[in-house]
């Protein structure tokens, strides 16, 4: 070999060295050795994967946020690796199984801008026997305190061709309701809002669902098939183009990203990992919450057979129903209105867009609420309450103090039609606020069920 060649394969080898050594790897795994997820930091990106048996399942997949102070994803080091072991076992109040063993695999990786004020955003990952989660720790650090974020750049790879199971959505102001496409991945629109949970079943049946935990002070998050893969799409404001997350103060923690894996599609249903990764219950007394079965009258449009007494939303047809509860055993009877009208006095005869008068305070003249309630009581009975949620929101307390007053049960709170930051936000004022009355909240028209 001469001098030149010689020469030429050194310069390789340690072009090749210094590629390497720029990479940071490190991965954890779930407590059975099953599920792996594995991370790459090097001077251009931060990527993952997931392998599940060995098999791969979400690859080569990009991380980073781009912040009003600037790109976050690139030139970034990793720090010293944390982990720690968590076994614990809790109770669910409602949901498939009375109690619930979380064990997993923790590991937090530190991500760090080179300069001394640079930006740190921790990454923590678990790692479940039936699944994996990540998300974003925004710690206390004297040279960054809060952000405006523009975008986070999530990615979700996917591996082979898989069966998809999915909703498309026409826009981010929608029902969340829709038709299920059942298609191969390779004929997965590209550009249209998928809505979460997804579910992917591979060839040897392996399904993965792809979803979000513990949305608190945040915007929900969408898929879009892209190139390179689904990517998640944070929900803007009511009125606003594009996606604007505001953070006032740290610290600060995103919600998870759900990767739920089973070896069987069914397998996907009896998994608890979006309650394992929430915070423990705040309810100090949960004995008042229990699940309730109710009539629902909008389904039939109020209509009494064989009636003798005047039709519409009045004492003689909710007695009606309320016995019908009490024969048949219904736990609860609900109160939605008539026709287009409801319950309370509404200036708009539309349910999907309460006037601007609106008032849940006001039941309609020929409704006597105190009698109906007291009536379902004396039957054992409870009555359910339908409401549009922006009435509601403008007399929060008043009208859930005068609830309780009446002795309502709980209520269907509709119309929400969105998961932007500030109706997270309002939906969880209004969990704490019924929960401070005793009045159990059903989300209609709402986003899904973060744990």
């Amino acid at each position: 070999m001469t001098e030149k060649k010689k020469l030429f394969v050194l310069c390789v080898a340690l072009f090749c060295f210094m590629a390497v050594s720029a990479q940071q790897r490190m991965s954890v795994s779930s407590p059975d050795g099953k599920l792996r997820f594995s991370l790459k930091v090097t001077s251009e990106s931060v990527s993952y994967d997931i392998d599940y048996r060995k098999q791969p399942l979400i690859t080569n997949s990009l991380l980073g946020f781009s912040f009003d102070s600037g790109e976050f994803g690139r030139n970034l080091k990793a720090g010293k690796v944390q982990r720690k072991k968590i076994d614990e076992t809790y109770k669910l109040i409602v949901g498939k199984t009375s109690s619930v063993r979380s064990r997993c695999n923790e590991m937090t990786v530190p991500m760090q801008e080179p300069s001394d004020s640079g930006r740190l955003i921790n990454l923590v990952v678990r790692a479940f026997d039936d699944g994996i989660a990540f998300r974003y720790e925004f710690p206390e650090q004297k040279a960054w305190d809060s952000y405006v974020m523009y975008d986070e750049r999530t990615q979700f790879n996917l591996q082979g061709n898989p069966m998809a199971l999915l909703m498309y959505l026409p826009g981010y102001v929608n029902t969340h309701e829709g038709v299920y496409s059942h298609v191969r991945y390779d004929k997965v629109a590209r550009k249209r809002l998928i809505e979460m949970p997804a579910t992917f079943e591979f060839d040897n049946g392996v399904a993965v669902a792809i979803t979000e935990a513990a949305i608190r002070d945040y915007a929900g998050m969408y898929l879009m098939k892209e190139k390179g893969g689904l990517t998640g799409k944070l929900s803007p404001k009511l009125g606003q183009e594009k996606i604007k997350v505001e953070i006032d103060n740290f610290p600060h923690r995103t919600p998870w990203r759900v990767i739920s894996v089973a070896d069987r599609v069914g397998g996907l249903l009896e998994t608890n990992i979006l309650t394992s990764l929430n915070e423990p219950c705040r309810i100090e007394d949960t004995s008042w919450i229990k699940p309730c079965r109710t009539t629902f009258t909008w389904w039939n449009g109020n209509v009494v057979p064989d009636s003798t007494f005047s039709p519409g939303n009045n004492f003689d047809t909710n007695k009606y129903y309320i016995d019908f509860a009490a024969r048949n055993g219904l736990d609860a009877h609900g109160i939605y209105g008539y026709a287009e009208t409801p319950w309370y006095y509404d200036d708009n005869f539309n349910f999907g867009w309460a006037g601007p008068n609106a008032d849940v305070t006001k039941p309609i003249p020929c409704l006597n609420m105190p009698r109906i309630v007291e009536y379902a009581r004396s039957k054992g009975v409870g009555i359910h309450l339908w409401v549009h949620w922006r009435p509601l929101y403008d007399k929060l307390e008043e009208a859930f103090a005068l609830y309780e007053e009446w002795g309502v049960r709980g209520l269907m709170v509709d119309f929400m039609d969105r998961n932007d930051q500030e109706m997270i936000r309002i939906q969880e004022e209004i969990l704490e606020c019924a929960a401070r009355h005793r009045l159990f909240i059903q989300f209609h028209g709402s986003s899904k069920p973060s744990g």
